[in-house]
């Protein structure tokens, strides 16, 4: 390296334009690693938040179920209606000497799992009403309702009901949206059960 001195020179405008070529593909190499790796990242972590969210709804939903009675499918399996177990004999005139089945407040009553759009996102809820075919659950409020899994897809069958085998299968496929994401979004794997019911 030359130094500019009395009688000396600097650099020459050729020696320049190598180093600032060098440095600028230095800097793009460190730079395509560091967004490769932050993409994977995003990526991984999303994967992950996605499963979470598929798990804990799924786990909900398969633990309720093994419980349920008078199970009926609706909306072209986007749609579950049943009834859980309140107790025994809680209710002398309703169901004496027999168990009580309803929702979690009301003897008769009926849980339902279904999808509704809230502030533009998808969700599975579970809600609960006096009857059966509850035609607006778009309108439960906080004591009778619960998200149970955000970014559902709009096309996915979530419940099939076979009778004679008196099973459920349960299907739930979670969509994460976020544009740094490769092609824009996450879609997790779809998780299946099949739960026979106790009564």
């Amino acid at each position: 390296m030359r130094r500019a001195g009395p009688g000396g020179r600097g650099f020459t405008l050729v020696e320049i334009c190598i180093v600032a070529v060098i440095f600028t593909v230095l800097s793009a190499g460190l730079i395509t690693t560091f967004l490769t790796g932050r993409t994977s990242y995003l990526s991984a972590d999303a994967y992950v938040q996605v499963q979470q969210e598929s798990r804990r709804a799924f786990d909900v939903i398969v633990r309720e179920l093994r419980e349920a009675g008078s199970v009926a499918v609706a909306s072209a399996g986007r749609r579950l209606n049943f009834q859980i177990a309140r107790g025994y004999n809680i209710d002398a005139v309703a169901c004496p000497n027999r168990i009580c089945w309803g929702n979690d407040t009301i003897n008769g009553g009926w849980v339902h799992y279904t999808d509704i759009t809230a502030s533009g996102v998808r969700q599975l809820i579970r809600f609960t009403s006096g009857n059966q075919d509850d035609a607006a659950p778009e309108t439960c409020s906080a004591t009778n309702c619960r998200v149970l899994a955000n970014y559902v897809p709009a096309t996915v069958s979530f419940f099939s009901y076979d009778a004679p085998t008196k099973s459920v299968t349960v299907t739930l496929q979670i969509i994460y949206a976020n544009p740094v994401l490769p092609e824009g979004r996450m879609t997790g794997p779809a998780l299946t059960a099949r739960v026979t019911l106790r009564n």
